[in-house]
């Protein structure tokens, strides 16, 4: 198999370097980004492989190569952008994390506009602090690449009910949390909020007219 392995974020560059020693592959190409992938001449590759990347692909790669990424979230909800961040405000402790077909709809709001089909899942733990999640989301990401690589071309697509709820991609500004918002919270939301936002994202804040106060790292303790 010759694969292309499209990523920059820390954690599924990580995945990368496990990857590309999968004895089926003859060839893979590493990009850290759509520059980089154009480039290429994607006729000459078996698959496209996404890691974490959050831009669409237009439907001038899509329509060339398969492309396959991976999903960190089960219900269709978080289908929309920030599905990590979504899941933990509301509350999710346990989720999925699947490998899903990247299909073209010039009509879709949803991340990568994809088509709800996936083929291969594992169990995806929230808890914890965010550099804890990533570590997983490494983790994961492999077996599940290694997962789909030893079974293509004999792949298997399943679909996930579609869902009229939706949450809505993250902005920084969101980041924020107001007074009003704070005293509505108990302890555990306020925690799952800060967890939600520790590095790599834009971490959660407190603003009066004196400053900002930055919560950069949480622990939590239930009674």
């Amino acid at each position: 198999m010759k694969v292309i392995f499209l990523a920059y974020r820390e954690w599924a560059i990580e995945v990368y370097e496990a990857i590309r020693k999968n004895p089926k592959l003859s060839k893979i190409t590493f990009c850290k980004t759509q520059d980089e992938l154009k480039s290429l001449n994607i006729e000459d590759y078996n698959l496209l492989i996404t890691c974490g990347t959050s831009e669409k692909l237009g439907n001038t790669v899509l329509s060339r190569i398969e492309v396959i990424g991976v999903h960190c979230a089960e219900l269709d909800r978080y289908s929309y952008g920030s599905p990590i961040q979504n899941q933990i405000i509301d509350g999710i402790v346990f989720s999925k994390h699947r490998i899903f077909k990247l299909t073209f709809d010039e009509n879709s709001d949803r991340a990568h506009a994809h088509a709800c089909l996936f083929s291969h899942e594992v169990d995806l733990d929230l808890s914890g602090n965010m550099k804890e999640i990533l570590f997983q989301m490494t983790a994961t990401s492999i077996v599940l690449f290694n997962m789909y690589l030893h079974d293509f071309p004999d792949i298997t697509w399943k679909s996930w009910p579609k869902e009229e709820v939706k949450r809505e991609r993250r902005v920084p500004n969101d980041s924020r949390l107001s007074k009003e918002q704070f005293m509505k919270m108990n302890t555990e939301q306020l925690y799952n909020f800060f967890r939600s936002l520790e590095e790599p994202y834009p971490n959660g804040y407190i603003e009066d007219e004196v400053g900002r106060l930055y919560i950069k790292n949480t622990e939590f303790k239930k009674k």
